[in-house]
C-alpha cells in the first residue's frame, strides 16, 4: 500500500484557515486533488482563490448537504475534517443550541460523512478528524468545547463500521496554540 498522496484525492473540511488550510497545502505539495468544503463558500474562494483547490459547499449540521457534497465530488482517497462550532462560555451562560451546534458540526456531521464517504473510499483510504486539546484539559468556559472533542476522541475507532475496504480511522487533538484563560503572563 503506498501512502503517497499523489494523484489522490482529499477533501478538507473546515474554514479554509489554521489548520485546514495548512492540510490542504501539504496535500497539493504532495501532488493531490484537493477539495476544501465549508458553510462559507465565498469565504473559501478567497481564502483558496491562489490555489489548485476546488471550493465546495456543505454544511455538517445538514445530512442532505453531505449527501449532495458526496454527489458532487464523488470518491475521494481520505476526508480530513477540522470542522468545529466551538460552545464556548462558562456553565451558567451555556446555552443549549450552542451545545448541540457544536456536537452536529464536530461529531454527527463527520459520522455522516463517513456513511455517505466511505461506501466508494478504496482501499487504504483515511478518514482523519480534529479534537483538540480541550478534550483532556478543558479550561473554564471550554466545557462544551470539551465535550465534542471527547466524543470525537472516543469514536474514532468505530468511524466507519461495516466497511469491507480497509479505511483507517484516526483523530487528532493538536495541542494549544494560544494562551490559556488561566496562564500567568
Amino acid at each position: 500500500m503506498s501512502t503517497s498522496l499523489k494523484d489522490r484525492t482529499v477533501l478538507v473540511v473546515g474554514r479554509g484557515s489554521g489548520i485546514a488550510r495548512a492540510v490542504s497545502d501539504a496535500a497539493l505539495a504532495e501532488g493531490a486533488r484537493v477539495v476544501a468544503a465549508g458553510r462559507d463558500r465565498a469565504a473559501l474562494q478567497e481564502s483558496y482563490g491562489d490555489s489548485e483547490v476546488t471550493v465546495a459547499t456543505v454544511d455538517l449540521t445538514d445530512e442532505g448537504s453531505i449527501k449532495a457534497l458526496a454527489a458532487e465530488v464523488g470518491a475521494v482517497d481520505h476526508v480530513v475534517s477540522t470542522a468545529s462550532a466551538r460552545a464556548r462560555g462558562l456553565v451558567s451562560e451555556l446555552e443549549p443550541e450552542a451545545i448541540v451546534r457544536s456536537f452536529h458540526t464536530k461529531v454527527v456531521g463527520p459520522i455522516m460523512l463517513a456513511k455517505h464517504f466511505a461506501p466508494t473510499m478504496p482501499a487504504g483510504g483515511s478518514f482523519v478528524l480534529f479534537s483538540g486539546v480541550a478534550a483532556l484539559e478543558p479550561d473554564p468556559g471550554y466545557l462544551g468545547v470539551a465535550a465534542t472533542n471527547g466524543a470525537v476522541n472516543r469514536r474514532r475507532p468505530n468511524c466507519s463500521p461495516g466497511s469491507p475496504r480497509a479505511i483507517r480511522r484516526d483523530a487528532s487533538a493538536p495541542p494549544r496554540t494560544w494562551p490559556t484563560r488561566s496562564s500567568s503572563p
